[in-house]
């Protein structure tokens, strides 16, 4: 392809041929060829104005529009991580092209993505999140991987207890709450608390629709007590992993109080 607006470090001719899967850009005027990091890549004028507006169109519902202009990033910046985001969701959801959000996930997990990314895909995500309450783990999972210094923790406790709170709140039933998705919650709640989360999870020991207080269902003795060692147990765990801060002892009293109101009806 062309060099979509590029020039030669060398003699400065924009005659030039980039090869967007090596990240080579290759001289014809006097045949000198540079490397591209990622972060040069994106920082590019065309990648960051193509993806402003691919986000611009995205979070306002316009995705022909923006799928055009992620397309136009995926030019020069093959893997960057919000136009693949944007292009494998209006896929997925838009197109019907099933497997495409999944394929993301998988594709990007093994990319060191820079701040500014990250930063963007939590946007992206948090604009879309009534779609993706399937894609709950792969969304932890990437975005803890890349928010692992010290520096993240502010950040990333607050996209999480936004997140994972607005995905319990729309759960259809108990099932979501596997021993994966368990321990992950068990993990955030050590390393930065997730208070939002956990009064969440608490809450949801009433609200979840598979509860025999939100279905006044105790009378179901089998199905409540499944509820209570599937469900309250397990979210007692996670109260008991978060770290010691002011929330804990008064999630850990707010749940034990949940769990004896429980137990008094289901006996």
């Amino acid at each position: 392809m062309d060099g979509v607006g590029m020039q030669c470090h060398g003699c400065g001719s924009t005659n030039v041929v980039f090869d967007s899967k090596r990240r080579i850009l290759k001289c014809n005027q006097c045949g000198k060829e540079e490397y591209y990091s990622r972060a040069t890549l994106n920082a590019n004028g065309r990648v960051v104005f193509g993806k402003q507006n691919a986000m611009s169109f995205f979070t306002e519902g316009k995705y022909e529009e923006s799928r055009h202009y992620a397309m136009e990033v995926l030019d020069i910046s093959m893997d960057n991580a919000p136009a693949l985001y944007i292009l494998s969701y209006v896929d997925e959801f838009i197109t019907g092209k099933a497997g495409a959000m999944q394929t993301f996930f998988k594709q990007i997990k093994d990319i060191p993505l820079e701040y500014d990314e990250v930063k963007d895909l939590r946007e992206l995500i948090w604009s879309s999140a009534y779609r993706l309450s399937d894609y709950e783990k792969d969304i932890i999972e990437l975005i803890a991987l890349n928010m692992q210094s010290p520096e993240d923790l502010p950040e990333l406790t607050e996209f999480m207890d936004k997140i994972c709170p607005y995905f319990i709140s729309k759960r259809v039933s108990a099932d979501y709450l596997d021993k994966e998705l368990a321990d992950m919650y068990k993990e955030l709640a050590d390393h930065c608390g997730i208070p939002k989360t956990c009064f969440a999870l608490i809450k949801s020991i009433s609200e979840n629709p598979d509860s025999p207080i939100a279905g006044n269902s105790f009378f179901l003795k089998a199905k409540a007590k499944y509820f209570y060692d599937n469900y309250v147990l397990v979210i007692g765990t996670i109260i008991e992993s978060m770290k010691d801060n002011e929330f804990k002892q008064k999630f850990m009293g707010a749940y034990a109080q949940k769990q004896k109101q429980f137990l008094e009806q289901l006996n």
